[in-house]
């Protein structure tokens, strides 16, 4: 009898948490149930059963779900869209204001080095679970702060024990007259996330990698928030990250090489000396850019180099001059003066005066060109020459392989069945990577996403492809 009178109490406390028709922040909860509907729903297993705190209010759906966001019991924060909880506390409502009152809270904007002391950590805030280490702590601000309409702070603060936090919302107060000082101080170390991280995981960019092609977007980019997205991530062995990136303004990144925190991050600050580097770096490369595409030397080289028209399959050729406008330039003296056989995909462009293909080199070597000058030695000597050329691979690019995710490539051509083909000198030359796989088409064309350095993306249903 006893046994089924805690039952019923058991179930009585669960039937109540289900009809509420919204959880406090800051609750204690027990996942349950994940909605088929839900964006973490195939990874239910993973959540059922665990334990987590309401970072937000938790409203109930029509469902009979609840949406909102959940810090599990591993740190990992996810915003459900319909999952059932089961409350086992209530967040503590704390009168704030018998602690202090409006005379001591600051508001306005605070100069750095303002004298304050802590006392309110927001339950929103990263901190929230050390405010007992906190709250009542006096220090001086690290920067110029403002507050939000609800009088709520954001920014860095150096405490009188040394300790320094970035807060994302915290109140602060008066500690007596508050001056402002020179002295130089040292920011906090950002606190880097390791190991893997799960789909989903909330998180700020902390650092990009200078071989990253976001780069030179640091200065925009690092502070921001957002989450992982698509699959986890696995730590490299030097610390950074790879994969893709959403960002909570709904804008995403493909991340070569970056780091990130789990904690507010600073937004970096452009020196004066970086705004001369990059804008001298800027005008460097736009010269050799212009340069390499448009110089007299490059023309010249060109105009002059010999080029036979009546070059078939299977024939012997020489390469004679690689055009500024093919993705080899740049290796031009590695292919000028090359001997080879002529492949099966060969074409004669009469405008331009010369090939596009792929020319097999002795060695081993089959670049496809977007345009090269070829010099014909003698005409195909048999079959097996000609089926060997018609086989043959490139040197970058292996046909009827697939690319995988993340790999960087640079596109040569783009084919006339492609409907970027119109347009297609906008993607000539351009660079990026590979967002979700490429498949081979045949005649060395792939189709899929490429994402490129400059931020812009292209699904292409035939283009051809050099890997970088």
């Amino acid at each position: 009898m006893k046994t089924v009178f805690y039952l019923l109490i058991s179930f009585l406390f669960t039937a109540q948490s289900f009809a509420q028709s919204s959880i406090a922040k800051g609750s204690k909860v027990t996942i349950l149930e994940i909605a088929k509907g839900d964006t973490y729903y195939d990874e239910r297993a993973d959540f059922l059963g665990k334990s987590a705190t309401t970072l937000g209010e938790l409203n109930k759906n029509s469902n009979g779900f609840y949406s909102g966001t959940l810090e599990t019991e591993t740190g990992r924060t996810c915003f459900f869209k319909n999952v059932k909880v089961e409350v086992n506390s209530t967040a503590k409502t704390t009168n704030t204001s018998s602690s202090y009152t409006s005379k001591d809270v600051f508001s306005g904007t605070l100069s750095k080095g303002t004298k304050i002391k802590i006392l309110e950590v927001s339950v929103d805030d990263s901190y929230y679970s050390d405010k007992s280490e906190i709250e009542g702590k006096t220090g001086k601000t690290d920067a110029e702060l403002s507050d939000d309409e609800d009088g709520y702070y954001s920014g860095s603060v150096i405490l009188d024990n040394g300790k320094s936090y970035y807060f994302y919302k915290v109140k602060l107060g008066k500690t007596g007259s508050s001056s402002i000082t020179s002295t130089t101080t040292t920011s906090s170390s950002i606190k880097f996330v390791s190991g893997t991280i799960k789909k989903g995981t909330a998180l700020y960019l902390a650092e990009i990698s200078a071989d990253d092609s976001y780069y030179s977007d640091r200065f925009d980019k690092v502070g921001k928030r957002g989450i992982v997205n698509k699959s986890d991530w696995t730590m490299k062995e030097d610390g950074y990250y790879a994969g893709d990136f959403l960002y909570d303004d709904g804008s995403t990144a493909y991340f070569y090489k970056a780091k990130f925190s789990k904690e507010p991050v600073k937004k970096l600050v452009k020196t004066a000396e970086d705004s001369k580097t990059s804008t001298k770096k800027a005008d460097d490369d736009d010269a050799y850019i212009y340069d390499a595409m448009y110089g007299d030397s490059n023309k010249d080289e060109w105009t002059s180099a010999k080029n036979d028209e009546d070059i078939k399959e299977g024939d012997k050729v020489e390469v004679t001059a690689v055009s500024p406008d093919d993705s080899y330039y740049s290796d031009k003296d590695d292919y000028v003066g090359k001997k080879g056989i002529a492949g099966n995909d060969l074409t004669y462009d009469a405008n331009e005066n010369g090939y596009g293909g792929t020319v097999k080199l002795d060695g081993g070597d089959s670049p496809y060109f977007f345009l090269v000058k070829l010099k014909k030695l003698g005409s195909k000597t048999n079959s097996t020459s000609s089926s060997k050329a018609s086989t043959t691979t490139s040197k970058n690019i292996n046909y009827g392989e697939s690319i995988a995710k993340g790999t960087k490539v640079k596109v040569v051509d783009v084919d006339a069945d492609d409907s970027f083909y119109s347009n297609k000198s906008t993607y000539i030359g351009k660079s990026g990577k590979v967002a979700e796989g490429l498949t081979h088409q045949g005649n060395g064309l792939y189709s899929g996403k490429i994402i490129f350095t400059d931020g812009t993306d292209a699904y292409f249903f035939k283009v051809s492809l050099k890997k970088l």
